[in-house]
């Protein structure tokens, strides 16, 4: 049985599934992403997810899918919000089995907004057995919206938007999920580690749900907590060759 994932970029949801005895086929169409996997020792396939025929990867175990968020992004121009009409209406021509994707995109004003709909059209195609999804929290509703398809065909599901420092990553990171399973209802993992708050500084916490870890800064993940070091900077460029400066934490020059 086949683990999909699909825009599966470097392998950050691979790397995770190998050490839970999963073995995914990463569908990727960046080439200099795929090199990194390739190097990784993650399996990979160079294709674009949106132009594939899902069920020729049948049978399929499970889907993970992270479609690319520059249309969603808080930080982008935000053109999925102004597309997401054309986006409903595609994921509900997909559920009524019309694949009307050729001509929706050609009215978007960003095409990339249109992926989101894939993992939707590959889980139609091969009900897998369970489901994992991750994008950037303005897609949560879409994420329902899926999820209310998913459970009329009998998969349980949860959607949410979980935060990375909860989980012992140095990154304030929060994004939104859709879990589903066939077989047994699903929940989010419960945090590990206390949430970070600016101003509140990193300690244990004590609650009803246990014992919280304090949340981990970035130089404790580099191994640099307590130690002076410089702190490398580069900027765009006016060094003595033309090329970039690097200076340190001090702002002086590093050579």
């Amino acid at each position: 049985m086949t683990v999909i994932d699909l825009f599966a970029g470097p392998g950050g949801w691979d790397l995770a599934a190998t050490e839970l005895g999963l073995d995914p086929l990463g569908i990727e169409w960046d080439e200099a992403a795929c090199a990194t996997r390739r190097a990784a020792g993650l399996r990979t396939l160079r294709a674009d997810v949106a132009a594939l025929d899902p069920c020729e990867f049948a049978p399929c175990e499970g889907l993970i899918a992270s479609p690319p968020c520059q249309a969603w992004s808080m930080a982008g121009k935000r053109a999925g919000e102004r597309d997401k009409a054309l986006v409903y209406r595609c994921l509900a021509d997909l559920v009524e089995g019309r694949d009307t994707r050729a001509g929706l995109v050609k009215a978007c004003e960003d095409e990339r907004s249109l992926l989101v709909v894939e993992p939707l059209r590959w889980a139609l195609a091969l009900e897998p057995r369970w489901v994992a999804l991750e994008q950037v929290p303005p897609v949560l509703e879409l994420w329902q919206w899926m999820a209310d398809v998913l459970r009329a065909r009998g998969y349980h599901v949860w959607t949410g938007v979980l935060s990375a420092e909860r989980y012992g990553v140095p990154q304030t990171r929060r994004r939104a999920f859709l879990l589903a399973h066939r077989d047994r209802p699903v929940v989010p993992p419960p945090p590990t580690h206390q949430e970070y708050v600016p101003g509140v500084p990193a300690r244990e916490e004590h609650t009803l749900e246990g014992v919280l870890l304090p949340w981990v800064s970035m130089a404790q993940a580099l191994g640099w907590e307590g130690v002076d070091r410089p702190a490398p900077t580069v900027t765009g460029g006016g060094g003595a060759q033309g090329g970039p400066e690097v200076f340190d934490r001090g702002g002086r020059e590093a050579i």
